[in-house]
């Protein structure tokens, strides 16, 4: 299939004609006016040097050059825009810790920047494989589901920050459980997770999640990112404390990660600053047994211009050869010129092609999107942006695309700081930008950020009734919102009271249980005395049942203890920001 990157070239072709036209009218013209000295056939048999048709040749050639010339600026291209095959590989879960602790500066410029660099080029060796990525502090989220597009999933990597995900911690096992549900049934066997973190949980039992993992089908990799002895954590200009106003220090806890990668048959690394430990791991995954995978992928067309300018310069040189009169060549003639003119065409037309590029990629991608083809308009705006990455008009619209396609986080990520731009360039389109936006964060979730946006387009368009309609809903889910999260505040307040009242309770329940063990264990030794005084003398194994049953009963006065103390661990876990 032959595709046309720039057609509107052709039209250059309509030329051709005319220039045959007005070639016979000046050669007539010029007939006339040598008639005006004498008879035609004197004067041809004083002027001998003048040729009669190598004129039309040399046009002729002239013509044809042109015409190929034409063909090569038009961008002929072999190839197709979509391509289904098969490819194998094994699917990948990159679990990465985006948490406080990541701020640490063990590695330069902290421990997440070193594991972003680290898994960017990861991507760039992946040969077949899919990949998926999931974000986890004291929640996880997938920020990238599992896919081929690489292109797509350096592009979500770079976004991450520890603000990507709101509440702080560190859940390891809930991480690993939200990565088994991210693999698509067809990797069945071919399943790998690498958890990228410091090991410092703090929420639930990630040896019981790994081994989860391996009953699913997936193995589970570690990599610890930090040091034994520990780093303070940069925050806001300072050193991250704790509640009670002492510098947070954050340390790798090997035991816990290597306690992971054994539950879940895999293989623990720790990241070096040289070697971040992912190339023993791939080497490991490697092994998995590969899996064929339905896929349909984008294939770059192949340019074919070069040959039609090839074909142009032959043409263009046969002209260039061809002497103007019968006897005499003349290099630095009219042809000359011509050839010097068509020459600096060719060399410079690279530039001009790849100029226009991203505008034809851009006009490609418009017609697929009037047409409903949300997918191929993608593919075109993002061709558009890999000839010119700073695109606004493509980053605009493939957000635009992205959002009609449902893909609401990549169409947040192109639309990002595009507003005052958009504002310099046409306050319209600004309004537009600012609307859909905000329908973006809606469908987000994000309320707060989608009322400002409709804000912000009612500024520059102020009588659009849709975005009014659209700001008045965003308000209302807001106010639920803030009320929901209201509501869950005072709830939590409640039970954190009832917790606190419940250890109390239990502390004097237990302190009453010791008094009333100590009572009970002097009356018992006052009444053996009594009975030693009253009465012979008991037999070794009453003796022996009564001790016994006193430290049972002491046992279970500790196990209290020991329960409340954890109740009382726990909830302070809960408090740890980091």
């Amino acid at each position: 299939m032959i595709y046309l990157a720039q057609g509107g070239y052709l039209l250059l072709i309509l030329l051709i004609p005319l220039i045959f036209i007005a070639y016979w009218l000046m050669r007539r013209i010029r007939r006339k006016r040598l008639a005006r000295f004498g008879d035609p056939e004197l004067v041809a048999l004083l002027t001998p040097e003048v040729p009669r048709r190598k004129g039309w040749a040399k046009l002729t050639l002239l013509s044809i050059a042109l015409l190929f010339f034409c063909i090569g600026m038009s961008r002929p291209q072999i190839g197709a825009t979509l391509k289904e095959r098969q490819i194998k590989g094994a699917e990948i879960m990159v679990v990465l810790d985006v948490s406080n602790s990541m701020l640490a500066e063990d590695y330069s410029p902290n421990r997440l920047e070193r594991a972003k660099l680290a898994i960017s080029k990861l991507v760039d060796e992946l040969q077949g494989d899919r990949i998926g990525l999931i974000i986890f502090a004291g929640e996880s989220f997938v920020q990238l589901p599992i896919t081929s597009d690489y292109v797509s999933a350096k592009i979500f990597l770079n976004s991450i920050t520890t603000e990507s995900v709101p509440v702080q911690g560190t859940a390891l096992g809930e991480a690993i459980r939200t990565a088994i549900r991210g693999f698509t049934s067809e990797s069945e066997h071919s399943r790998a997770i690498i958890l990228i973190t410091d090991g410092e949980n703090h929420e639930d039992d990630p040896v019981a999640a790994a081994r989860d993992a391996v009953d699913m089908g997936a193995r589970v990799f570690c990599i610890g990112v930090g040091s034994p002895e520990g780093k303070p954590i940069p925050m806001d200009g300072g050193l991250l404390k704790d509640k009670d106003g002492n510098i947070v220090v954050t340390r790798l806890d090997e035991q816990t990660l290597r306690d992971i990668a054994s539950a879940g048959q895999g293989l623990y690394v720790r990241a070096g600053n040289t070697e971040f430990g992912l190339n023993p791991v791939i080497d490991e995954i490697r092994t998995l047994q590969d899996k064929e995978f339905q896929s349909v992928v984008f294939e770059e067309f192949d340019e074919q211009y070069m040959y039609f300018f090839a074909i142009a310069l032959v043409f263009l040189l046969l002209e260039f050869f061809m002497s103007d009169t019968r006897n005499r060549r003349s290099l630095f003639g009219r042809s000359g010129r011509t050839l010097a003119v068509l020459a600096a065409l060719l060399v410079l037309s690279p530039a001009v092609l790849s100029a226009q590029s991203d505008r034809s990629e851009v006009r490609a991608g418009n017609r697929d999107f009037k047409k409903g083809l949300y997918r191929e308009a993608e593919i075109d705006y993002k061709r558009a942006l890999i000839a010119d990455s700073a695109s606004v008009t493509a980053k605009y619209n493939l957000g635009n695309a992205l959002y009609k396609a449902e893909s609401y986080n990549e169409a947040e990520l192109y639309f990002k700081d595009l507003g005052d731009t958009l504002k310099n360039l046409s306050p319209s389109k600004a309004s537009d930008y600012f609307h859909n936006s905000g329908n973006i964060a809606l469908k987000q979730k994000k309320y707060q950020e989608a009322v400002e946006a409709f804000k912000e387009s009612l500024r520059l368009e102020p009588d659009n009734f849709e975005t009014k309609s659209n700001l008045a809903y965003a308000q209302k889910m807001l106010k639920d919102q803030q009320q929901n999260q209201q509501s869950q505040s005072q709830q939590q307040q409640q039970q954190d009271q009832n917790q606190q009242n419940q250890d109390q309770n239990q502390n004097n329940d237990q302190q009453n249980d010791q008094n009333q063990d100590q009572d009970q264990n002097q009356q018992n030794q006052d009444q053996q005395q009594q009975q030693q005084q009253n009465q012979p003398q008991i037999s070794p194994q009453a003796a022996q049942q009564m001790l016994q049953a006193i430290e049972d009963k002491e046992k279970q006065t500790q196990d209290k203890v020991k329960k409340a103390k954890a109740l009382k661990e726990k909830s302070k876990e809960k408090e740890k920001n980091w």
